[in-house]
């Protein structure tokens, strides 16, 4: 189990007409910022999740359905994943993104607790 804490939500991170969320570590580029949540872990490099595992943001739990063959390097390097909340079986999945149910964009609050337990 891995924990992270949300430290900055950018004015345009989430939005509850699209299915997705991006998240980043302290390194993410300006440019991305403002489309990000910035979280903070507390040992990136050895995260590893794996389909049928679990991701809480704060006490809203989520299934992993389907992860993409970058999401755990990524998550590992820069603490950054795609997270898409998505029931249907995605046509084209993206590399570094982690794919969850309930198909609910979760709550998201500054400060809130991440835990990812793989």
């Amino acid at each position: 189990m891995h924990k992270a804490k949300v430290i900055f939500i950018g004015e345009q991170a989430v939005e509850q007409q699209e299915p997705i969320i991006l998240f980043f570590g302290e390194g993410v580029t300006d440019g991305l910022r403002e489309y990000s949540v910035i979280q903070k872990m507390e040992d990136s490099a050895s995260v590893e999740l794996a389909v049928g595992d679990f991701i809480l943001f704060g006490d809203q739990k989520y299934t992993i359905t389907h992860l993409g063959e970058f999401a755990n390097k990524n998550l590992q390097s820069i603490e950054h994943a795609s997270f898409i909340f998505s029931e249907e079986e995605p046509h084209d999945k993206l590399t570094s993104s982690v794919y969850l149910v309930p198909n609910k964009i979760p709550k998201i609050s500054l400060g809130m607790e991440i835990t990812y337990q793989g």
